[in-house]
């Protein structure tokens, strides 16, 4: 089976959506529309945009209040839980800045959802969901793509996260590649994420939110769960914590898998990986 591939710049990275087992000319409106919702989301979510909800968040004052719309609130609320679940090894606004004469506030920022308004708790608000908004995207576009009664598809973003639907008919899933080289295994997936961080694209880009610093890892951490938004900020997590670590999380989370390629070791597998990873 053949399938359709279509491209979009946006949020600085190349988006692919491929859809297999429909029309072309179906698959391609299908797509377009996924593009328009994927630009109103960049429009949102991206920090590089004066009038983004993201960029006026970051001009807020300590206690000043704006109104965010339903997709930040939403990604910042994922967002959160990660924050929580991972002690802050993964957290978009660890570069806030707090007054030196007042203690630091146990959060940079409150939410209220029944109004969709957020208050600043620091001195000058820094968010980035850089290591979260793509996957988020995706997984809006996956929904885009729903309402089309299209789900035989996969959806990458920058080649790093990849939001992985339903297989064809007489797939058994859709085959993606983790590991370096001589360690490299595939992983067949269907309605999973995988997404992956290391520095061989952006170089040392990745510092460690409870430090401040360049995190130490220099090896490549793939991370897989249910929702593409999962996946991207849980890749950042693992490449910032250790490899004992992760093997803990992903203990602790059933539903989470990890891989850490090693230089002239096995792929080291975590988790929910295990079962998607072919002989």
């Amino acid at each position: 089976m053949t399938w359709e591939t279509f491209h979009h710049e946006a949020m600085a990275t190349d988006f692919a959506i491929y859809i297999a087992g429909h029309p072309a000319d179906y698959a391609r409106q299908a797509a377009t529309a996924c593009w328009r919702e994927l630009d109103r989301l960049e429009n949102e979510l991206s920090r590089f945009l004066p009038t983004s909800d993201i960029s006026r968040i970051n001009r807020l004052a300590r206690g000043e209040t704006t109104v965010i719309g339903e997709d930040v609130l939403q990604c910042l609320i994922l967002a959160a839980n990660v924050t929580i679940a991972t002690h802050h090894a993964f957290d978009p606004a660890y570069a806030s800045q707090h007054a030196s004469t007042e203690p630091e506030p146990a959060v940079p920022f409150t939410l209220d959802p029944d109004t969709h308004t957020l208050t600043s708790q620091v001195q000058k608000l820094h968010l980035d969901l850089g290591a979260i908004g793509k996957g988020y995207a995706l997984d809006v576009l996956a929904q885009t793509l729903a309402d089309w009664q299209i789900t035989t598809a996969c959806l990458q973003s920058g080649g790093s996260t990849a939001l992985i639907l339903d297989a064809p008919e007489g797939w058994a899933g859709w085959t993606i590649g983790v590991g370096d080289d001589d360690n490299r295994r595939e992983v067949t997936l269907t309605r999973a994420a995988l997404s992956g961080s290391g520095v061989a694209v952006k170089g040392q880009h990745v510092r460690d939110p409870r430090t401040r610093q360049a995190a130490p890892r220099q090896s490549r951490v793939w991370a897989l769960a249910e929702t593409a938004a999962l996946s991207d900020a849980l890749s950042t997590a693992f490449f910032v914590l250790s490899d004992d670590e992760v093997a803990a999380f992903c203990e602790a989370h059933p539903d989470v898998g990890a891989a850490i390629s090693r230089p002239g070791k096995p792929l080291a597998v975590h988790g929910s990986l295990h079962r998607y990873l072919a002989p």
